[in-house]
């Protein structure tokens, strides 16, 4: 029995159905929502919301001090907003692409960034964070908040140790040169064929699995035992957290250095990301 990730909302007003690269968000159009509606345990959100791109975003301090007594602050050296309650710790950076919270990390496609000295995340990673489940009504363009529990449970008791040892070290070995959305997709690969009944069912046996020949080339280079890196690391930890960038990606390879054709001579394209096509 394959396990089941969680279905990690992207947009609570509408569906992703394709990848797109991850941009600047001083680049992408920010709006408010007409007619859309946040009710969080019965009660109407008064706080603002902005989309991006059909994502509907909220201000991290409004929803902080909404959700709970909690302790806002912006940190100037590292330009990053933290947030602090009795069970929650989170770390956003301006300009960045996740936040941390409790150790967790959660990925915001489209950025998180400042409209007038306000800072806005997601408001799907805001109710992840604050233990909050989230349903998205589209009869009534309104977005349903229930609290579960304080906050999200941490990432020591979150992450499998061996998950997280094995997916970052593979995802440095074949991406470590590549752009960080390759890196994503790396690892989103692995995850995917866990999830597949054509292949293993643990990140390792996927890894190593050579029942129709290698798989992975670090494994039988030896580049699967080098150290990764900083950015190998936190990707594994956001696709553990379902960073999806696409769940049907099941092969990649460099054309260039390939020694084999038969992935993109049988298989559908999906993307490309740097030297790596998908």
């Amino acid at each position: 029995m394959k396990r089941k990730k969680a279905a990690w909302i992207l947009s609570v007003v509408t569906a992703l159905a394709a990848f797109s690269v991850s941009v600047s968000a001083d680049c992408l159009y920010k709006t408010e929502i007409p007619d859309f509606d946040v009710v969080v345990d019965g009660f109407e959100y008064g706080g603002n919301v902005l989309s991006v791109k059909d994502t509907a975003y909220v201000s991290l301090r409004e929803f902080a001090c909404m959700a709970d007594n909690a302790v806002v602050w912006w940190d100037e050296d590292e330009a990053a907003a933290y947030v602090r309650t009795d069970s929650l710790t989170i770390r956003a950076p301006e300009d960045g692409f996740h936040i941390e919270a409790n150790g967790r990390m959660l990925w915001c496609e489209y950025g998180v960034f400042t409209e007038e000295d306000i800072l806005y995340i997601p408001l799907s990673r805001a109710a992840k964070a604050f233990g909050f489940d989230i349903t998205y009504v589209p009869e009534d363009n309104t977005t349903y908040l229930t609290r579960l529990r304080s906050a999200v449970v941490p990432g020591e008791e979150f992450y499998d140790e061996e998950e997280l040892y094995w997916l970052s070290k593979i995802i440095h070995a074949e991406a470590q040169g590549e752009p960080f959305d390759g890196k994503l997709a790396v690892g989103n690969v692995i995850l995917n064929r866990v999830e597949s009944e054509e292949f293993p069912d643990t990140v390792y046996d996927v890894i190593f699995d050579d029942e129709h020949g290698v798989q992975f080339t670090p494994t039988v280079n030896g580049a699967i035992h080098q150290k990764p890196n900083e950015d190998s690391v936190l990707a594994a930890k956001l696709c553990l957290d379902d960073a999806v960038l696409n769940s049907q990606m099941l092969y990649f390879l460099n054309e260039s250095i390939a020694a084999s054709l038969w992935i993109p001579q049988n298989r559908t394209f999906i993307m490309e990301i740097g030297e790596h096509r998908f």
